[in-house]
């Protein structure tokens, strides 16, 4: 994770130092050195320290074009650096994450692939099937946050990333069909359910033993007819969100079918047992 973390941060700065280099390799200098320096340091701090790393930096390099010395150089050569500078950026979304690790308790993952995903960000994606407290599938998905390399907001900008792209349904086919497989009462079309979002509170606090973490949650429910949410309800959906240092996030996703009698809404059990395999 560390190295991928590093990999990241440096990808930027390849494509900005050899513009600078192709625009300067002449005798008429069409990027200023000051304009260059002000680049990489916003790209150098900014990602690690800024929330929502690019947005921020690329605000103060379009302000840094009224600075001085750097008015200079043509507005058509400053536009090509900051897009370049975003397109570097874009571009750490393809490095690959973390391996997906779940309790010793939860055994070998049912499936390690998610054909649905998408190419960008990279992903992965295993997904076990508990049978206790109750039945249900678990998912750990590893994503790339290109934006930024601090955690800072990143749980909003994961779910606000999500719900954008309509990625939720696509992590969830992997899920579904492991309650199929796990239990013949459930019987949910991975390619025709429909989510709906259930009103609730954004973050809930886990507190057992060791563990005293707030954690970003958005819960779901899995109906097969969207204007017959009650009727056609077949599942329900808990999805819990961590940001960590270095452009990663990951992602919980419980999937419980809706004939199961438990009043645990917040699954404490498997998110507990999931931290604490964190911390150890």
């Amino acid at each position: 994770m560390v190295v991928n973390a590093i990999i990241a941060w440096l990808i930027p700065f390849i494509p900005v130092a050899a513009l600078w280099w192709h625009f300067n390799k002449s005798e008429e200098r069409l990027i200023d050195k000051e304009w260059m320096v002000v680049i990489l340091c916003l790209l150098l701090v900014g990602t690690w320290l800024i929330p929502f790393g690019p947005i921020i930096p690329l605000l103060f390099m379009m302000g840094a074009l009224n600075w001085g010395k750097l008015y200079s150089s043509s507005k058509k050569h400053r536009s090509i650096f900051v897009g370049i500078s975003i397109v570097g950026i874009l571009l750490t979304g393809f490095v690959p994450t973390s391996i997906p690790v779940g309790p010793q308790g939860w055994g070998e993952p049912l499936s390690k692939e998610n054909p649905n995903s998408a190419i960008y960000p990279a992903t992965e994606q295993h997904v076990w099937l508990l049978s206790e407290p109750e039945l249900a599938a678990v998912s750990i998905t590893t994503g790339r946050t290109p934006w930024a390399l601090n955690p800072v907001l990143g749980e909003v900008a994961v779910l606000g990333l999500i719900s954008i792209t309509g990625a939720d349904k696509a992590r969830m086919q992997s899920s579904i069909e492991a309650l199929n497989e796990g239990s013949s009462k459930v019987n949910i079309d991975p390619e025709l359910f429909e989510l709906v979002d259930i009103e609730s509170e954004s973050t809930h606090h886990y507190k057992r033993g060791d563990v005293d973490s707030v954690m970003h949650v958005k819960r779901q429910q899995i109906v097969m007819d969207i204007d017959l949410p009650l009727i056609t309800l077949r599942a329900d959906v808990l999805t819990v969100i961590q940001a960590e240092w270095g452009g990663e996030a990951t992602i919980l996703t419980i999937v419980r079918p809706g004939f199961g009698e438990s009043n645990d809404i917040w699954a404490e059990d498997v998110v507990i047992e999931w931290l604490e395999s964190l911390e150890a």
